[in-house]
């Protein structure tokens, strides 16, 4: 606030000395001076605010990496389980078709080896479609960090404007019009960064859930396609035995 006041101060007293007296070239070093003073806050709080949007997106992915880990052990801990049960119910087919004498060689031609190989290749495609969404999450981040950093530029650019505003009353009008969007942008520009590092590190978090989805999906269609394959076998073997 008190800067605001300051801001508005040092353009009324400009306005108020360009009408009554006249602009050389030795009054617009105090002019730059004090535009370059207030572009120095702004530069201030824009990189700490460019500090703040990377510890956030940092954290967020951080989490979201966390996530993923103990939910693709969870995972794969489940389909090690879906084939430990696979393979005890084969032991069974197996040993009834031995127990009626029958040869079931061509019932587990080909069916023996997918089912029991079934988890690795659902576990496998768990962590690409995982591995998918933690990509998504870095994009989300490098885009929002890549949009603070022209923010960051664009304030760079400044410092040109202000060598360009030249000498004499051009100047003093030049300086202070660029003082007031200064005084602006200290506040506005630090409040967008914040907003819109917000809205990605929301997006990002959004990511937890589908990855939780890649496990959960992967899981139940390896148990689907498990039984079917079982099914097939079994159906096999009754018809060896009853004939």
């Amino acid at each position: 606030m008190v800067c605001k006041l300051a801001v508005v101060l040092f353009v009324a007293i400009f306005a108020v000395f360009v009408q009554t007296h006249a602009v050389d070239n030795d009054d617009v070093p105090q002019v730059r001076n004090d535009a370059e003073k207030l572009l120095e806050k702004l530069e201030a709080a824009v990189d700490e605010a460019l500090v703040q949007a990377q510890q956030a997106l940092d954290d967020a992915r951080n989490k979201v990496d966390q996530t993923a880990a103990a939910i693709e052990a969870s995972a794969e801990s489940e389909m090690k389980s879906t084939e430990d049960k696979f393979r005890e119910e084969l032991d069974k087919l197996k040993e009834k078709a031995a127990n009626a004498g029958v040869n079931i060689d061509d019932c587990l031609a080909g069916n023996e080896d997918k089912l029991v190989n079934l988890p690795n290749v659902f576990t496998e495609d768990m962590v690409h479609c995982v591995s998918d969404r933690i990509d998504q999450g870095i994009s989300y981040a490098q885009d929002a960090l890549d949009a603070v950093k022209k923010v960051v530029e664009e304030v760079e650019n400044i410092k040109q404007e202000i060598k360009d505003c030249g000498h004499g009353l051009k100047a003093v009008k030049c300086l202070a019009k660029l003082a007031l969007q200064i005084e602006k942008d200290i506040t506005s520009l630090p409040t967008k960064i914040e907003a819109d590092v917000a809205a990605t590190v929301a997006l990002i978090a959004q990511l937890e859930d589908k990855v939780k989805e890649c496990a959960s999906t992967k899981v139940d269609e390896c148990e689907s396609e498990g039984e079917k394959t079982l099914a097939i076998i079994a159906a096999c073997v009754a018809s060896k035995i009853i004939t």
